[in-house]
C-alpha cells in the first residue's frame, strides 16, 4: 500500500507531501490543477521512462519519494533477490532524481539501485491504468497472467507441477551442453562442485541448528536482562531477598488458615482448599524452577562471540545455497550428484539424452492440460467482461480471450517453452458493431482500457496480489449511470486493494474513503500546485462543485450528502 507520496520540483509542484490511506482515495481539482501530475510523479518514482520536461521550469532536478506498506510475499522475495532485507515494520521507500542532464539517481530502502530495477519491483507493487502508453491492459505479456488469476487453483496446480517439471528439463538440457561441452569446462564445473560440496560439508550443518543458535544468542545478548526478570520474580514468590516481605506463598498459607477452618462445613469450601494447596504446589515448583533458570543465565563473552561467528557462517551459506539449512543440505546432495555425472562420462549424456526425449513429452502433455483448461476460462472470462462492460457503456462491446497454442519444435526436437507454458494470450475488442476484433492496444482509446481493465479487476479481486490500482480519469466520455456503476466497482474492489483514481465525476468522488482535492495558484510570478485533504464537510462542497460547478449551494449539497450515504450503506 503506498501511504506517502513526496515531489519536489516537478512541473507545477515545488514542493508536495501527499498522504494517503487504504480502502478508496479519489483525486478531484480544477481542471489544469495538476491532478495527473501526482500520478505521472508516481510513475516517475516506480521506474517509469520519464521525460526531463517534468522537471519544473529553473529547477536543474525533480525528486519523488514513495513510501510503502508492504505484505506481500513475492515483494519480500523480489527484495531477498537483489540482496536486500525486508524492513521489520515492513515498510519500503522508493526515491528518485531526476536531473536536466538525463542522469538518474535512484534508492530502495536508502541503497542505490538500477533504474531497471525500480522498475521491476514497481510492477509488483501498482498497477496503473490512464490515459498513457504504460498501461498494463496495453501489454499483450500481462494477459495471459491475468488469465491465469481468473482460471484460479486448477491453473495455478498445473503451473506448479509445469514449473517444477520445466525446471528439471532445463537443469538435464544445461548438464548435456556440460557434459558433452569443452573439456576445460568441464575440469572448471568439477572443480566448482567440489568446492561447493566442501564448503557445505565442512560448515557440519544439522537441520534445527539456526533456530537454536538464534535463541541462544538472545539468552546471551540479553543475559542481564533475563537474570533480572527470574530473580526479580523469584524474590516476589519467596518475599524479598532476605525474606523480610510478605511472600506469595505466606499469603497463601495464610488464606489456606482461613479455608481449613471452614472445610469441614461444606464440600465445596473443601474443594477451595485443596485448589489452594494445589496451587501452592505448582509455587513452589515455579520457585523452584525459577532459581535453576536465573543460575543457569551466564554471560560469556567468547560463548557470545562464537555463537555469531557460527550464525554468520550459517547466513553466508544461506546467502549462497538456500534459504534453509534444509535446502543448504539439499543442494549439496543435489551438487554432489552433479559431479557423480560429470566424472561418469560419455554414458552421462546417453541417459541425460533418454530423460530429457521422456520429460519433453511429459512437458509437452502437461502444456496441453494447461491449455484446455486455459480455453475454458477464456470463455467464461470473455463472457463476464462482456457482461460487466455492458455497465459501463460499452454494452456494444465484444471481447476475447485468444490463445495459441506453439507447439513447433526446434532443430533438437524439443518445444519451445515458456515459463507459460506452449500458449500465447492476447485479449481482444470489438468496440462497435460489425467491427473485427482486434488486440486492446490497436483499438482501445486510453479511457476504454481504463473501463476494460476495471472491468477485469471487478472479477478478479480476490486474487489480483498487487495491492495498490491507479485509475487515472477512467470516468472520461461516460454518463451519470455509467459513472455511478464505475464508482460501485471502485469501491468493491477498493475492499481487497488500496485504489488511488482521479476523477471529474461526483459519484465517483462520493463513493471515497479519502479525499483529496487539488489546487492550482498564482503567487504573481509563478503557478504552484498544492492539495488538500477533504474532511466531510470539505467533501460534500466539492462533491457539490463536482455535480454543477457551485460548491456553497444549499440545494446540490443535500444531493451531494445523499450520494455519499448511498455509497456508505452499500
Amino acid at each position: 500500500m503506498l501511504m506517502q507520496l513526496r515531489i519536489r520540483n516537478i512541473a507545477l509542484i515545488d514542493e508536495l507531501t501527499v498522504d494517503f490511506t487504504d480502502g478508496m482515495n479519489c483525486l478531484t481539482g480544477e481542471t489544469g490543477a495538476g491532478k495527473s501530475i501526482l500520478i505521472d510523479s508516481i510513475q516517475c518514482m516506480l521506474g517509469f521512462r520519464t521525460s526531463k520536461e517534468l522537471i519544473r521550469t529553473g529547477c536543474e532536478s525533480a525528486y519523488t519519494e514513495g513510501v510503502f506498506f508492504i505484505d506481500d510475499p513475492e515483494v519480500s522475495s523480489f527484495l531477498s533477490e537483489i540482496g536486500m532485507e525486508e524492513e521489520e515494520d515492513h515498510t519500503l521507500i522508493l526515491q528518485r532524481e531526476l536531473s536536466a542532464s538525463g542522469r538518474n539517481v535512484c534508492r530502495i530502502n536508502g541503497r542505490l539501485a538500477a533504474v531497471s530495477t525500480l522498475r521491476q519491483l514497481g510492477t509488483l507493487l501498482i498497477d496503473i491504468h490512464g490515459q498513457n502508453e504504460n498501461q498494463s491492459l496495453a501489454k499483450a505479456e500481462t494477459h495471459i497472467k491475468l488469465l491465469d488469476a481468473y482460471g484460479g487453483t486448477e491453473i495455478e496446480a498445473l503451473k506448479h507441477t509445469y514449473h517444477i517439471d520445466l525446471r528439471e528439463f532445463k537443469e538435464r538440457y544445461r548438464s548435456l551442453e556440460k557434459y558433452s561441452g569443452d573439456p576445460k569446462e568441464r575440469e572448471r564445473l568439477a572443480d566448482l562442485y567440489t568446492y561447493q560440496i566442501e564448503e557445505i560439508e565442512g560448515a557440519g550443518l544439522s537441520v534445527g541448528e539456526d533456530e537454536a543458535l538464534n535463541e541462544k544468542r538472545a539468552v546471551l545478548a540479553n543475559s542481564e536482562k533475563i537474570t533480572e526478570a527470574l530473580e526479580a520474580s523469584r524474590m516476589i514468590l519467596n518475599g524479598g531477598e532476605y525474606g523480610s516481605d510478605p511472600s506469595v506463598s505466606d499469603q497463601l498459607g495464610a488464606v489456606r488458615s482461613y479455608l481449613s477452618t471452614i472445610a469441614g462445613y461444606a464440600g465445596e469450601y473443601q474443594e477451595l482448599l485443596s485448589r489452594i494447596d494445589e496451587v501452592s504446589y505448582l509455587l513452589e515448583d515455579i520457585a523452584a524452577d525459577l532459581r535453576t533458570c536465573a543460575d543457569g543465565v551466564t554471560f560469556d563473552k567468547n560463548e557470545l562471540e562464537e555463537t555469531q561467528e557460527r550464525i554468520h557462517t550459517i547466513d553466508k551459506l544461506k546467502r549462497k545455497y538456500g534459504s534453509t539449512i534444509e535446502e543448504i543440505l539439499q543442494y549439496a546432495a543435489d551438487t554432489q550428484k552433479l559431479l557423480d555425472e560429470l566424472l561418469a562420462g560419455e554414458e552421462t549424456v546417453n541417459k541425460i539424452l533418454k530423460q530429457l526425449a521422456e520429460r519433453n513429452e511429459a512437458l509437452h502433455a502437461l502444456c496441453e492440460d494447461l491449455n484446455f483448461t486455459r480455453v475454458k476460462a477464456a470463455k467464461r472470462l470473455s463472457e463476464q467482461v462482456m457482461a460487466e462492460l455492458e455497465s459501463l457503456e460499452m454494452n456494444q462491446a465484444k471481447f476475447s480471450a485468444e490463445i495459441l497454442f506453439h507447439d513447433e519444435k526446434d532443430k533438437n526436437g524439443y518445444y519451445n517453452y515458456t515459463k507459460e507454458g506452449l500458449d500465447t494470450v492476447e485479449f481482444l475488442i470489438s468496440a462497435n458493431p460489425g467491427e473485427p476484433l482486434k488486440p486492446l492496444a490497436k483499438v482501445a482509446s486510453g479511457g476504454e482500457l481504463s473501463r476494460i481493465m476495471l472491468a477485469i479487476k471487478t472479477i478478479l479481486a480476490d486474487a489480483d496480489r498487487i495491492s495498490t490500482l491507479i485509475f487515472d480519469e477512467i470516468d472520461t466520455g461516460i454518463s451519470g449511470k455509467a459513472a455511478k456503476s464505475v464508482a460501485q466497482k471502485l469501491k468493491s474492489i477498493s475492499k481487497n486493494h488500496q485504489v488511488i483514481c482521479v476523477t471529474h465525476h461526483a459519484q465517483i468522488a462520493a463513493a471515497a474513503d479519502h479525499n483529496i482535492y487539488i489546487r492550482k495558484s498564482f503567487d504573481g510570478t509563478s503557478t504552484h500546485t498544492t492539495v488538500e485533504a477533504l474532511d466531510e464537510e470539505a467533501k460534500i462542497r466539492e462533491i457539490s462543485r463536482l455535480l454543477d460547478g457551485d460548491a456553497e449551494s444549499e440545494i446540490t449539497a443535500v444531493h451531494a450528502r445523499e450520494l455519499v450515504a448511498k455509497f456508505r450503506t452499500n
